[in-house]
């Protein structure tokens, strides 16, 4: 029991909870652009908005609302059009747009899952060492870190056109937090990496703790 706490402890560190969220946030935005839902008549009595009575006062025509619905976050079609006619542009470009920057955030997600579900696996890195290797040398979680930041430009580029300040706040918070993200990763993977080298030589007991629980009692000469 003891060791499978360890384990745990082990792989579900704090750079697979950032890779987690990152690939669940990128995913879901992403997917969220295709599906918008659909508008439904509320046929309710409750729902209704006027009447159209005759002269006996009895209902022959009522005004019912609709209701979009389905699974989706904010209707972005809808969204994207109003945007982009504020400037005069036509609502192909918004479709475009919309759509290209939901396959880049999809794209996004698919590459943070993928560093999320390596952490479960035997880093091996160090196998080709003296080689090209996009993985060990960190290339790869640079570029996707900074996609992320490039696309957090781009959206708060467009809500200053399109003068959504509230926008702008969101966004420039999620760029915040990607910059805070990476610095924890950085920071996190400096450590870990340190920690191999030295190959918990100084906790004498490499089989009974975690790298995590034994980095505590670390002695550095």
């Amino acid at each position: 029991m003891k060791k499978i706490i360890y384990l745990i402890d082990n792989k579900i560190n704090l750079i697979t909870i950032l890779f987690l969220f990152w690939t669940l946030f990128w995913g879901l935005n992403g997917f969220d652009k295709f599906f918008n839902g659909s508008s439904q008549l509320i046929k309710e009595r409750w729902a209704s908005q006027g009447f159209l009575v005759d002269k006996d006062k009895n209902v022959v025509y009522s005004i019912q609302p609709s209701e979009r619905v389905g699974w989706y976050g904010v209707s972005r079609d809808a969204k994207f059009a109003n945007y982009f006619r504020t400037l005069n542009l036509p609502p192909i470009v918004s479709t475009v747009s919309l759509y290209f920057f939901a396959i880049l955030e999809i794209i996004i997600a698919a590459l943070f899952f993928w560093l999320f579900i390596r952490q479960f696996y035997d880093n091996r890195d160090g196998e080709t060492e003296g080689k090209m290797n996009l993985i060990a040398d960190r290339t790869i979680h640079r570029l996707i870190f900074k996609a992320s930041i490039w696309i957090f430009i781009a959206f708060i580029t467009g809500d200053i056109l399109f003068g959504d300040r509230i926008e702008v706040w969101e966004h420039g918070t999620y760029l915040a937090m990607t910059l805070v993200t990476y610095d924890l990763w950085y920071r996190t993977d400096q450590f870990f990496l340190e920690l191999k080298k030295q190959k918990l030589a100084a906790s004498g007991d490499d089989g009974e703790f975690s790298p995590q629980a034994s980095s505590y009692d670390l002695k550095v000469d």
